[in-house]
């Protein structure tokens, strides 16, 4: 018998190990994680939300469900992967519905939750069906609102000119977004830089190595944030920013999750995310939980008028296995009750459970003193918003693979120039040859201006559509975006796509290694 004891006593401290975490988990995850068989119903959600977001709307959801005494509902994230990843995902799984003729019944998931709205409007638009043709097969469809509900939540329909909602319904913003940097003191302190305030702030030498960077091919959030950065600084100004910023990084992920975990533990100095990511690292960092009570080593900004404001939104798929559930999700997400979510504190009466998710609520009528007490943040989103220059074309399509060929996919060329231009004498005339290559785009990249006047004031004559020559500056933009995306066969065209990619990077790295020869 006595033999028996060690073996008993080990199993015992097995079950204490196990069994703890559950009898110590809240009583809030319990109504959640319903078991299966008490759950009248399920959700499936493709989305790239993290798991603070997917916990605190299901809980709240369930919690509003229990107090009009309905059952809760089993929630089934689906999430592997930045947006455009999912997105193309999707779009492979209806593509093989309607092969076999059954799009209708759909992939067996109800929601795509997140992500901002390109994406979200490819779904809308979707695809021609393979079979049938002219016949067009939509990959969401439209949300049913309650009556009014529409123009209670936007009383406009836009937000610094970018949509709220589409104008057919087939998607919703409940949660708006932004982007900016979100930076590490302590390491900002060792490298000897200053808290960056903008994106031109990463361009300095002595952040070489000390940058998080997306990958605008897997992340539509990454490729929004460097859309919104052309748009603002222009296209030849923009790029040359980024290039020095992106000879910078330390990698390019596909998560964009990664950047500021990375920066909170000190993996390098600053990143570019989104504001809920750099928010939500920020403040979890701060908590005494974590043991880091007080510390306040993470901070973000995002740079004044030069980032976009817009909406984050969910669109209930095509077949969905559970429409009617969905449909009431997405109510649910508009209603004060699932918007104080987004801000609130966790101290505060009817805030999230588990996690400050430190993001912007998308109704108007919350930007008031009285809920605004109750916040984790100071937000003003609708007095910040600025619209872009009228005329201003989205060059969102083509940004990751310009980005792959001039940066990603040559990473070490790029570095190395980068490097050879700030280990060569301030007043050694080689320098500025090599920052004139270091500039220089293959010509199908190169925005050509009628004249020098335009050249330099073309900012001016866009923000002012009165301006005497702002129809002829658009008229520019407007022609050499359609030339660039002709010649790259329409962003869509794989074979044209891999030939451009194939020249581009070839110019790139020719014009690197010819900045490295010159310093030897």
């Amino acid at each position: 018998m006595k033999d028996w004891w060690p073996r008993i006593l080990v199993i015992g401290l097995l079950l204490i190990v196990v069994g703890v975490p559950f009898l110590l988990q809240p009583v809030a995850e319990k109504e959640v994680a319903a078991a299966p068989g008490q759950a009248a119903a399920r959700l499936v959600i493709i989305t790239p939300h993290n798991e603070q977001i997917r916990y605190e709307m299901a809980h709240g959801f369930n919690r509003w469900r229990a107090a009009q005494n309905l059952p809760p509902v089993d929630f089934d994230w689906r999430s592997s992967g930045g947006t455009s990843d999912l997105r193309r995902m999707v779009f492979s799984l209806f593509a093989a519905q309607a092969q076999k003729g059954q799009e209708d019944a759909g992939i067996g998931i109800d929601l795509f939750f997140g992500g901002g709205d390109y994406e979200h409007n490819v779904l809308a638009k979707g695809f021609e069906h393979p079979e049938k043709s002219g016949k067009r097969i939509t990959l969401s469809v439209p949300i049913d609102l309650p009556a009014g509900l529409l123009q209670e939540v936007y009383p406009t329909p836009d937000i610094g000119g970018e949509p709220l909602y589409h104008p057919q319904l087939y998607w919703v913003g409940p949660v708006l977004s932004s982007f900016g940097i979100v930076y590490n003191r302590n390491v900002l302190l060792h490298i000897g830089q200053v808290e960056p305030q903008t994106w031109s702030d990463l361009e300095p030498f002595a952040f070489r190595r000390n940058v998080a960077l997306g990958d605008p091919l897997h992340s539509g959030s990454v490729a929004a944030v460097y859309n919104a950065i052309l748009r603002r600084m222009g296209w030849t100004e923009g790029w040359a920013m980024l290039r020095r910023i992106s000879a910078n990084a330390r990698y390019f992920t596909d998560s964009a999750s990664k950047v500021p975990v990375d920066v909170s533990a000190g993996e390098t100095a600053a990143g570019m995310c989104i504001d809920f990511y750099g928010r939500f690292q920020a403040g979890a960092i701060g908590t005494q939980e974590l043991g880091y009570f007080g510390d306040d080593r993470v901070g973000y900004v995002s740079p004044v008028g030069l980032t976009l404001i817009n909406a984050d939104p969910i669109s209930i798929l095509r077949g969905a296995p559970s429409h009617e559930l969905a449909n009431q999700f997405v109510v649910w997400l508009l209603s004060k009750e699932a918007q104080r979510l987004w801000q609130r504190k966790l101290v505060a009466p009817d805030g999230p459970v588990r996690f400050e998710l430190r993001r912007v609520p998308i109704r108007r009528d919350l930007y008031t003193p009285d809920e605004m007490q109750h916040w984790a943040d100071e937000l003003h989103p609708f007095e910040d918003a600025r619209p872009f220059a009228p005329g201003m074309p989205h060059y969102y399509d083509g940004i990751k693979y310009v980005l792959h060929a001039m940066a990603i996919d040559i990473h070490d060329e790029l570095q190395d120039a980068w490097d050879a231009i700030n280990r060569m004498p301030g007043d050694d005339p080689r320098r500025e040859r090599m920052l004139a290559m270091f500039d220089t785009m293959p010509p199908a990249l190169t925005l050509t201006w009628p004249d020098d006047d335009l050249a330099t004031n073309w900012r001016q004559a866009m923000e002012d559509a009165s301006h005497p020559r702002h129809a002829e500056a658009a008229q520019t933009l407007a022609q050499f975006w359609k030339g660039l995306s002709d010649h790259a066969g329409g962003w869509r065209d794989q074979d044209k796509l891999f030939e451009c990619r194939l020249a581009w990077t070839r110019f790139y790295r020719q014009q690197y290694r010819q900045i490295i020869a010159m310093a030897k």
